[in-house]
């Protein structure tokens, strides 16, 4: 089997490193050096596409790649926020086009605190057979990751309170410049975590989470609303 990734980012990189136990890996990305007109056209002549890429860069490659790809060549995204790129990839991408939406809800950094076993995939067949939604599956299995199926609006729903609030406040914790100190509780170190994980991933990643997601800007008015409330009180 022949894989395509684009996009070589932190994320790219642990992924090549998962699927090379599956066949033959081709990459490419625009950024990392790792680029020309013969790449570009391998990596759209595969069995399996994977896009790596922001949310905010998903419309351009997929018009980059729409008459280059193999009619059979499934294309996968792994973006943080499903309705929009599902949107995107549906519109651009030619309408025999076989499209699965993904999100990993893990990355280097977990994977490296706790291992790949049991982490969580979301998976939202688009436009894809059973026999091809399998192929992916399987693979999926063999990472023995946990297969979560949900429909991009589900997705964007529930990840507006699960990944974009987090980061949000993750992110407000920054910039308090909280640091270690002699005195200090437990939950007060659990904090001193979000804050470390959060700022761990790019600006682009979170500036995407919170604009794309369509959920993502009433949870956090939400969460602000609380807060001036809940000072009040004080």
């Amino acid at each position: 089997m022949k894989i395509g990734i684009i996009g070589h980012g932190r994320f790219g990189k642990l992924w090549t490193e998962l699927m090379s136990e599956f066949g033959e890996v081709v990459i490419f990305d625009k950024e990392k050096g790792i680029r020309s007109k013969e790449k570009f056209n391998n990596v759209c002549d595969v069995d399996i596409l994977f896009l790596l890429v922001p949310i905010s860069e998903i419309k351009n490659v997929c018009k980059q790649i729409s008459n280059k790809l193999n009619k059979e060549t499934i294309v996968i995204d792994a973006c943080s926020v499903k309705v929009k790129p599902v949107k995107e990839m549906k519109q651009i991408l030619k309408s025999n086009q076989p499209i699965i939406a993904t999100h990993p809800l893990f990355g280097p950094d977990s994977v490296k605190r706790f291992g790949l076993a049991g982490q969580k995939i979301v998976v939202s067949n688009v436009r894809s057979t059973e026999k091809q939604l399998k192929l992916l599956k399987n693979i999926l299995k063999k990472l023995r990751l946990k297969i979560i199926e949900a429909t991009p609006e589900e997705h964007d729903k529930q990840m507006a309170k699960s990944q974009a609030l987090v980061h949000f406040f993750g992110r407000g914790l920054a910039e308090l410049k909280l640091k270690k100190q002699e005195i200090f509780t437990p939950d007060y170190e659990s904090l001193l975590k979000i804050n470390d994980l959060v700022n761990n991933d790019t600006w682009q990643l979170f500036f995407d989470m919170q604009l794309y997601n369509p959920y993502a800007k009433k949870i956090r008015k939400d969460l602000l609303v609380a807060l001036k409330n809940l000072d009040s009180k004080l």
